[in-house]
């Protein structure tokens, strides 16, 4: 179903406003959607609808000196423009889609006119994965259905038997009905958007006679409270990284159009966003959002932003030799721009306050304090998340490494191809004679896949390359060593602890043992004074004069052992007597020796 959500009124334009281009397509919605994108009025309320969650699509043609941009266009009108050739004035286009799912029409025309596969074409136009409770009943539901067509197929065949001898055995046995739902399990569980949720890193980049397609994902800084909510799913959570993933796909055409296609963050919401779900979508897309907005000659907000600037139509030069090559670079920078996003990698990963490193920093400050197994659950699920992060990056890498490649002119066969050998290909010496008889003959290189990049798209990508090496995977890298460190660190004051409180139990048992060694001489004093020998009686003096030297031994001797043992004041025995008498005789050689010496 082609979605539009376009307002119910809007003010028509003027004929002169507009080329005769669009004038020639003979289509009512093109002329009374697309306005002067230079325009400060235009300018402003397509701004604003960018960040409609309700818009749908949008559609500019650009040049160095014009700017046209029309939103929530049909297939219809898609297809009248595609089908156009655009003057020359107008070099470069970006479509741009988002609700994808509601628009399979405006796919099926863009697939039909850049041949995409047929693949490519379904895996863009998937549905979103139902939530998990609509999941749920979804099964639910498909599970009572498929038991009650069980049934009924059982009552089906039984009446069957009464007229019928021979039956498949696979029927009798209900084996074909088991085979279509297991089917239709496998597709439920095997889709698109299922398995981009699953396995973060997923990435894709496809070649085609007239485009090169990226399909990768996009991860944004936005805190969710989706990890409270669901409990069941709180460790599988916990093991990604904090923020909203998006699924994208970017392509670049022949004919110099970039087509820009987005997941919906909330598919289910039909557009009734709450707050924190539009600071979301707001998030999301942001850089779309720059990046639409630095193609407007007309004020736009923090102009003066040097990182926003992008040399889309903006340029300071204007010499001839500069402004020969705009036509061709501008959709190669576009299409770079649109995959760049460094604000989201600098957010996620390079920032130090609020970052993984800041997360780090804290969990060891807190060991410092008290360490407890605890700390290793967390660094545990940080190392999950920085694995995760590494492998997104890693894929990033490859798409441009992919990109960058460059396509070799070779003969896939000349028996029974058209292809003509070029001038520089190893081949060229086989004589055409391969070639079928009829038909036109085509030259390599227009044989070959892929839209190759002007040299402007080239060096940034480079460069983006080196970006995601130097700024993210090192980053991550140096993460999750410092997380690695931080798990023996906890180990090793776990153990630090352990060893405190050994000591600390030793210094209290050995005073216990003092004082049991104090007293026990007292006690056996007191139980001879308590004992009635014939002819012998003890006073009051003698028995504490008695006490008091022998608790005055006692302590004495107690001393000499703590001090020959080693252990006065609770100190632990790190050396044995005999080892303490060898280096203590040793010492004392030596010193007479240097005092013979001086002698």
């Amino acid at each position: 179903m082609e979605h539009s959500s376009r307002a119910p009124s809007r003010p028509a334009l003027n004929e002169d406003e507009l080329p005769a281009y669009y004038h020639e397509l003979e289509d009512d919605d093109i002329l009374t959607s697309f306005k002067d994108f230079d325009k400060q009025e235009n300018f402003e309320a397509m701004d604003r609808q960018t960040r409609n969650p309700r818009s749908s699509n949008f559609c500019m043609d650009f040049g160095d000196d014009e700017a046209y941009c029309a939103f929530d266009l049909g297939a219809h009108s898609f297809s009248q423009l595609l089908s156009s050739p655009r003057p020359s004035n107008l070099n470069a286009r970006w479509i741009n889609i988002w609700l994808p799912y509601n628009q399979k029409d405006t796919l099926h025309a863009l697939a039909r006119h850049y041949d995409f596969s047929p693949r490519l074409l379904h895996l863009m136009c998937d549905d979103p994965p139902p939530p998990k409770d609509g999941h749920a009943r979804m099964k639910e539901s498909s599970a009572t259905f498929d038991s009650k067509g069980s049934r009924r197929s059982h009552r089906s065949r039984k009446s069957q038997r009464s007229d019928e001898t021979n039956l498949d055995s696979e029927e009798s046995i209900g084996m074909t009905d088991l085979m279509h739902s297991t089917q239709l399990e496998m597709v439920r569980d095997m889709g698109h958007y299922r398995i981009v949720d699953e396995i973060w890193h997923w990435s894709t980049v496809d070649w085609g006679r007239r485009f090169v397609c990226l399909g990768y994902n996009s991860l944004h800084n936005v805190r969710s409270s989706k990890r409270e909510d669901h409990d069941d799913e709180s460790d599988r959570l916990r093991d990604v990284p904090h923020g909203k993933r998006i699924w994208n796909w970017l392509l670049l055409t022949e004919d110099r159009t970039v087509i820009s296609i987005s997941e919906d963050p909330f598919p289910f919401s039909d557009g009734n966003l709450r707050a924190h779900e539009l600071r979301t979508l707001y998030t999301t897309r942001r850089n779309l959002v720059n990046v639409f907005r630095q193609l407007t000659k007309a004020p736009t907000p923090l102009r003066d932003a040097s990182l926003l600037m992008l040399p889309l139509r903006h340029r300071i030069g204007d010499s001839e030799e500069e402004s020969a090559h705009r036509a061709t670079d501008a959709p190669g920078l576009l299409f770079y721009y649109l995959f760049e996003d460094w604000y989201t990698t600098y957010d996620l990963v390079s920032r130090r306050e609020h970052g993984y490193a800041h997360e780090l920093d804290r969990l060891r400050r807190e060991m410092l304090v008290r360490a407890n197994l605890q700390h290793v659950d967390q660094l545990h699920h940080i190392g999950c998340q920085l694995a995760v992060l590494k492998r997104v990056y890693l894929s990033y890498e490859k798409i441009i490494e992919r990109v960058l490649k460059k396509q070799e002119a070779t003969l896939a066969s000349l028996k029974n191809s058209r292809i003509v050998p070029g001038v520089e290909s190893l081949d060229n010496s086989i004589p055409y004679a391969y070639s079928p008889p009829g038909g036109p003959q085509i030259p390599e290189a227009d044989s070959l896949l892929g839209v190759s990049l002007s040299s402007a798209a080239r060096a940034r990508f480079e460069r983006l390359k080196d970006r995601y090496m130097l700024y993210a995977l090192s980053e991550i890298q140096e993460c999750i060593d410092q997380k690695d460190s931080l798990v023996m660190m906890n180990f090793n004051l776990i153990a630090i602890k352990e060893s405190f409180s050994v000591e600390r139990l030793t210094r209290v048992t050995l005073l216990l043992a003092k004082v049991t060694i104090v007293f026990m001489p007292v006690t056996l004093m007191t139980g001879y004074f308590s004992c009635q020998f014939e002819g012998m009686e003890f006073t009051h003096p003698s028995y504490w004069y008695s006490f008091a030297g022998v608790l005055a031994v006692s302590l004495f001797f107690t001393f000499i052992f703590s001090i020959a043992s080693g252990t006065f004041e609770g100190k632990i025995v790190t050396r044995t007597w005999s080892r303490i008498l060898y280096d203590g005789s040793r010492k004392w050689l030596q010193h007479r020796r240097k005092r013979s010496g001086a002698d």
